[in-house]
């Protein structure tokens, strides 16, 4: 009688170590997809940074180009502007009879 309860265990004790065996390999194979899913994320955030940081770099420099070239020329269009306003002053005045 204790030897088919013997080989009962035995057998009961292989079924265990081949379960355990197998909860370690889906573990483990687990373990590799999240490995393999987290340097893609990483990949894509370093693209994005990347691209992000080329995205500022460009609009910086055309913001920068935009202020060298306007800058000169709503100043130029101010100064038009008030040389015109004194010369329609001026002009007011002569007619007037004030200067």
């Amino acid at each position: 009688m204790l030897l088919p309860c013997f080989y009962m265990f035995l057998l009961l004790e292989t079924f265990q170590q081949l379960q355990k065996q197998s909860c370690q390999q889906v573990m483990d194979e687990a373990e590799k997809e999240y490995k393999k899913m987290s340097e893609r994320i990483n990949e894509g955030q370093d693209a994005m940074k990347a691209s992000y940081a080329e995205f500022i770099e460009a609009a910086q420099a055309s913001a920068s180009r935009l202020l060298k070239t306007s800058i000169p020329e709503l100043s130029q269009s101010f100064e038009n502007l008030t040389d015109g306003i004194f010369t329609l002053w001026n002009n007011f005045l002569g007619i007037a009879g004030w200067f």
